[in-house]
């Protein structure tokens, strides 16, 4: 069934980026809802909260739908400007004059197992969010695959710096797992890394060489044990309170980033859409990018400032062709 509503935008994708870009349309102001005030609260109980504030305006709908497709098209209902259509898997279709992609990423895990059973219990992505409650025990950095050093060491350094005791052989807390064979001279580093890693090393994170076997919950004890084996297949398990790693990520929606022909960049978790700033813009006049899927930082607070960013951008580009349209029937060009 086809809308015959022509959208100011069509967001696709309802988490804070998407909700973040409807509600500052629906005001046309940079107003945005803070998460200050709302540490250990559920993010579904954030998101609900988010949607009542956007209902209150009466401008926006929603659809819980799976987007199969979108392209760009002239609108002749729109003065010929080009919009985009989209179509959901139930066979709906909505025609907008602008649209934001606002689908995330996913986390793609390493094989490693028992990683997912720990996921995120006792692994943790990002040390903003979780770790303090444990930050007096021993930590593990997993490094895999160890190709990214950056991420690693810069894991380690925030790691030390939730606790600088030290123990009794004057070694730090902390531990990086390299999953295998690791050597700073032979590394494809930059210079920059290798100083990072040497700097850890030098405030006493510990380097781990043997083979990750195996994640195993220790419950009731706080935390997560650690198989590990090393070049003779002796094993050993290792208690950690926490351990740290960033997976790589993919993009959702690949196949409409794609049909759209949308350009995405490299970063050091994976691919993202590459967006024009301040505004969130990309290659592709009136489509924007919200939240984790065009972002190298994802969170939830930079997601949210990428949408009210990607609405306004939107509202200045609305209002420039409606101003030429304007002009245009004047005879003002």
């Amino acid at each position: 069934m086809a809308s015959k509503t022509l959208f100011d935008t069509i967001i696709i994708g309802g988490g804070p980026g998407g909700l973040s870009t409807a509600l500052g349309l629906c005001r046309q102001s940079q107003a945005s809802h803070a998460v200050l005030g709302h540490d250990h609260t559920h993010p579904q109980e954030i998101w609900a909260k988010a949607r009542q504030q956007i209902d209150r305006y009466g401008t926006a709908s929603y659809a819980e739908d799976e987007i199969v497709s979108a392209k760009q098209e002239e609108l002749p209902q729109w003065n010929g400007h080009k919009g985009f259509s989209v179509k959901s898997k139930s066979g709906q279709s909505w025609l907008g004059k602008t649209l934001v992609l606002a689908m995330g990423v996913k986390d793609v895990f390493p094989a490693i197992e028992g990683y997912k059973e720990n996921w995120p219990r006792n692994i943790y992505q990002c040390l903003f969010c979780d770790g303090w409650e444990r930050k007096d025990s021993e930590k593990a950095v997993l490094a895999a695959p160890m190709g990214n050093g950056m991420i690693a060491s810069m894991m380690a350094s925030m790691s030390l710096g939730m606790n600088k005791e030290k123990n009794n052989d004057g070694s730090s807390k902390v531990t990086i797992l390299t999953d295998g064979p690791f050597s700073l001279e032979t590394a494809n580093f930059e210079p920059s890394v290798v100083k990072q890693l040497k700097a850890v090393m030098a405030r006493g994170v510990k380097i781990d060489q043997r083979k990750v076997v195996a994640l195993e919950d220790s419950s009731p004890t706080e935390g997560v044990n650690v198989r590990l084996q090393d070049e003779n297949g002796q094993e050993e398990k290792v208690h950690f309170g926490f351990i740290v790693h960033k997976p790589r990520t993919e993009l959702n929606g690949q196949g409409i980033i794609q049909e759209l022909g949308v350009e995405t960049e490299k970063t050091p978790h994976g691919d993202a859409i590459k967006v024009i700033a301040p505004f969130q813009g990309t290659n592709i006049p009136g489509l924007f990018a919200a939240g984790d899927s065009g972002a190298q930082l994802t969170h939830v607070t930079t997601a949210m400032v990428s949408g009210v960013s990607a609405a306004g951008g939107i509202v200045h580009y609305l209002n420039g062709l409606d101003d030429g349209d304007a002009l245009a029937a004047a005879g003002l060009e």
